[in-house]
């Protein structure tokens, strides 16, 4: 595949459970960058595991962040479950984990159902539309494809069923990256989340924006076209896609970049530009530069959208990711103690400082500075038995 102008190129196979990741080990330690994280570098004698569980978007980044966070602290391991959004925050509503992760900010329900909850964003990433689209034995598409919102919404709830419809062609008849190619009369197959899926909130809230889409926005969508295929997780979609001729589904970027073979994804439509738009470091970034205002932490955060940016080079399918704690860390009772609360909230300091400097090299994008003041101001509220953690 010949990458878009910015994008970053991952090799490695997806297996069934974890793909390949880069690890960059981080070499900053406590106050280079203005900051005193207690014990870092300088473990005490107690060893701590802190469980967390939720979206499979952010997990490449966690991961990464995961492992350099242990390599400073070895008496410390974060055992994160990437099972899902949903799943995710249903474990920190009944305090089965320490932290929720999720790329949908906390429903209305779900403040109820983990109430005085905390809302820490963690990195900004993409989401493409991957496709398997084999034109003969010796040349298949690995460049993008030209989608549309209206185009890819009828594709997904199945009104459009081939590559060559009509629509599809009228948006790639002047594609310079499909030169001379005949896309095929092949059926398409559409394969989406079967579990409680972050993603598809965000994915669902960019098809959502036309009006010929009939699923709503929801971390759960049932108007998926006839004959799709479901799959857990990102890392479950990229599989099939990756195995599977003339399918389509939809990813967190790295999923399809850190795949052998690659995965193909579109470029997609930006009326405020008028071009197509590859998902780039630089594309994903650009969706967050108008956001000005973030609300606090323990706030409600179902306004925050980075979807369909009117900045003319913004790729349109961007999204948050999201950590969600409690504020007082005392509703775990005896399970949590103050050492072991104070070793979250260390964690949660290193994750949106330290931690950032793992995004690029995974293709997600580091928090801006407003962002990270904002995440700062939420991790100092957090308390045990009445007292602050981080000053």
């Amino acid at each position: 595949m010949t990458a878009a102008p910015g994008a970053i190129v991952r090799r490695g196979g997806i297996s069934t459970t974890i793909f390949i990741i880069t690890i960059v080990v981080v070499a900053a330690v406590s106050g280079t960058v203005g900051y005193v994280i207690p014990g870092l570098l300088h473990p005490g004698a107690s060893t701590y595991t802190l469980n967390g569980a939720g979206s499979t978007f952010v997990n490449p980044l966690l991961t990464a962040i995961n492992t350099n966070y242990t390599k400073l602290n070895s008496n410390i391991q974060i055992n994160y479950q990437a099972v899902g959004s949903g799943t995710g925050i249903n474990f920190l509503g009944t305090r089965t984990v320490d932290f929720g992760a999720s790329d949908a900010p906390l429903s209305n329900a779900q403040l109820v159902q983990v109430p005085n909850a905390l809302t820490i964003p963690d990195t900004i990433g993409a989401v493409v539309i991957a496709y398997n689209i084999p034109i003969n034995s010796t040349y298949s598409v690995h460049k993008g494809l030209y989608l549309n919102v209206t185009v890819a919404a009828k594709i997904f709830q199945g009104d459009i069923t081939v590559w060559n419809d009509p629509a599809i062609l009228a948006l790639n008849q002047n594609n310079p990256n499909l030169p001379g190619v005949s896309l095929p009369g092949s059926q398409i197959t559409v394969v989406h989340r079967s579990d409680s899926s972050g993603t598809t909130f965000v994915f669902s809230g960019y098809l959502n924006s036309t009006s010929v889409w009939r699923g709503g926005q929801s971390k759960t969508i049932t108007k998926w076209a006839t004959g799709s295929i479901g799959a857990n997780g990102n890392q479950g979609v990229a599989a099939v896609l990756q195995g599977t001729s003339n399918t389509v589904g939809y990813v967190e970027l790295n999923y399809a970049l850190s795949t052998t073979p690659p995965i193909s994804y579109s470029f997609l439509w930006n009326p405020t530009g008028n071009s197509f738009i590859a998902p780039t470091l630089s594309s994903t970034g650009l969706a967050a530069t108008s956001l000005s205002t973030l609300p606090s932490g323990n706030g409600n955060w179902q306004s925050i959208n980075l979807l369909n940016s009117n900045n003319p080079g913004a790729y349109p399918i961007v999204t948050f990711s999201y950590i969600m704690v409690y504020q007082e860390l005392n509703v775990y009772g005896s399970a949590m103690t103050q050492a072991r609360a104070q070793t979250l909230v260390n964690y949660l300091w290193f994750v949106v400082h330290d931690g950032q400097n793992q995004a690029t090299p995974l293709s997600f994008v580091a928090l801006p500075s407003n962002v990270v003041t904002n995440a700062e101001t939420t991790i100092r509220s957090i308390t045990y038995n009445g007292s602050t953690l981080h000053s």
